[in-house]
């Protein structure tokens, strides 16, 4: 163990570009020693915009990109993000094989970008007292490291203990809890024990953060709201509801965020720009370094990126797009009928499938350009946006007996992205489904619908296949690029009908509880850590 963790506690985050004297803007760092790095608070700062990036560092081979990769993730292996047509990348995410097997090394980048976050964070907790600067100062920066130790840990145990069981008894394994700066083997701590530890952090980080008064540089940095929208989701993942609603609720009322339509607009830079009044937290690109088009969110998502997505369109599940009003904004971000649809964004020579995505633009094409390269590859990316926090407020506090206040939360979401919504009327289960509904819709695409289908205990359902008698799939069927597929199952899903080799068929349907919901440890740590036991294989 100790060796591979000594790998993780390597310091060399990024190369240092330059370093500005003002203290907010200081640029990350590499090959420093710790009496440099922490002789004062503007030295500190280098670790703190080093773990910062690291949550978007690529790895040696794509698709590794850090927290990017996670996010990712969740939605492939969910049924809302549909994957169109088969290529190498994120294929066996999406038929839930990579994250069962212990010796994959994509899996295992997650892991190893997790604890390199953790190990820095403690790093800079162990030194960070003694340095040099105002005591503001240094609150802005623990706080900032203790909250990255507690994110991480969150990450971490969402994917590889079992989920946490708000009727308590969370006796089950968890994760190796890494809460000093030392590389002794160490047992996986139970699930109760982990959210004890990363709630600690995490009101740490609050009570640290709520003492600075001044605004932070760029949506990279974290905040006391930023501390506050992830302790939100971390109560809402342990079914303490109206406890989520309410920490929800200050971000609403104190980050000076507001709803704002503009990410819709039909433009270059739809859905990833960081100037948006809605963005709370974020990755801010830097094209200087993010170079290559295989190690961004955006190469694996954006329809219009030249790489994966020129042939592999992503698509929304027709079913839950089937349910979306015709006057909601978010209509337009997927569109059903390709050959008619003549502002259609798609790369020169690109597959175009029905219900494919436009969520997210980085570059406009001139799509009767063959010369057309994809110049812009890497755009900001959300984190955190303000409607998940009134959405949190409303599935808090519909679960927490508390409908009016549900109703209302619901409301603010609903009716910025559908001008013809009216307060709701339901209640109970129904009130329920209608924000889960609201929140597939809002929050496709970033990483949240496996994290919810675990926390709630649900099946992966991804749809029933065509009835007899109905189009089966596949390019011979119609499901290529220069036609529309016709004979449609109007009760099936569109979940592998884009071709003959269907992806992940064998995963259509997983029970909740299934083993299959917990990843496997990666082989290295067991072989380095011998008090830290496997998941059920």
């Amino acid at each position: 163990m100790k060796k591979y963790i000594l790998a993780l506690f390597a310091f060399a985050i990024m190369i240092a570009v330059s370093c500005s004297e003002d203290f907010l803007e200081t640029e990350s760092t590499s090959s420093v020693d710790q009496s440099v790095m922490f002789k004062d608070t503007k030295a500190a700062m280098m670790a703190i915009n080093g773990m910062h990036r690291v949550m978007y560092d690529k790895g040696n081979y794509a698709p590794k990109m850090g927290y990017q990769y996670y996010m990712l993730y969740m939605d492939f292996l969910g049924e809302d993000l549909v994957y169109t047509k088969s290529n190498a990348q994120f294929r066996t995410e999406t038929d839930w094989t990579r994250h069962r097997q212990p010796t994959n090394q994509y899996p295992r980048h997650i892991y190893e970008f997790i604890y390199k976050i953790i190990a820095n964070a403690n790093m800079v907790l162990d030194n960070i007292d003694g340095a040099e600067g105002t005591q503001e100062e240094r609150d802005y920066i623990k706080g900032q490291a203790i909250f990255y130790r507690g994110f991480c840990h969150f990450a971490a145990v969402q994917l590889y203990g079992q989920r946490y069981d708000r009727a308590g008894n969370n006796t089950q394994d968890g994760i190796v809890l890494r809460l000093a700066s030392d590389t002794d083997p160490k047992p996986r701590s139970s699930v109760e024990e982990c959210y004890t530890s990363i709630n600690e952090d995490i009101d740490e980080a609050i009570r640290l953060l709520s003492n600075v008064t001044f605004e932070r540089s760029t949506k990279m940095h974290i905040n006391v709201h930023v501390a506050r929208a992830i302790k939100a989701r971390i109560l809402l993942t342990q079914g303490k509801w109206v406890e989520a609603a309410e920490m929800a609720k200050l971000v609403v009322q104190h980050s000076g965020a507001q709803m704002d339509k503009s990410c819709f607009d039909y433009k270059q830079g739809r859905f990833c720009d960081a100037t948006n009044n809605e963005w709370i937290w974020a990755k801010i690109a830097q094209p200087e370094l993010e170079t290559g088009t295989l190690y961004n969110f955006y190469s694996y998502i954006s329809n219009t990126n030249i790489s994966y997505n020129r042939n592999t369109p992503r698509a929304i599940y027709n079913l839950l797009y089937k349910r979306i009003s015709a006057t909601d904004v978010r209509k337009q971000l997927w569109v059903e009928n390709v050959r008619n649809f003549p502002g259609l964004v798609y790369p020169p020579g690109g597959n175009r499938y029905k219900w494919m995505s436009q969520k997210f633009i980085v570059d406009y094409p001139d799509n009767t350009s063959a010369s057309y390269s994809g110049a812009i590859i890497t755009a900001d990316l959300a984190f955190v946006r303000l409607p998940e926090m009134y959405l949190i407020m409303a599935e808090g506090y519909a679960r927490g007996a508390r409908e009016a206040d549900a109703r209302n939360a619901l409301y603010v979401v609903a009716h910025d992205r559908d001008p013809m919504y009216a307060l709701s009327t339901n209640s109970g289960e129904a009130l329920i489904d209608e924000i889960m509904f609201q929140r597939r819709v809002e929050l496709w695409g970033e990483g949240f619908r496996w994290l919810d289908l675990k926390r709630l205990n649900l099946p992966l359902d991804r749809g029933p296949a065509p009835r007899p008698g109905y189009n089966q799939g596949g390019a011979v069927n119609g499901w290529k690029s220069n036609s529309e597929p016709t004979n449609l199952d109007p009760l099936a899903s569109n979940f592998n009908m884009y071709e003959e080799q269907a992806v992940g068929e064998l995963c259509r349907y997983i029970p909740a509880g299934a083993k299959e919901w917990q990843w496997v440890i990666p082989q290295l740590e067991l072989d380095y850590n011998p008090l830290c036991v496997q998941n059920p294989l």
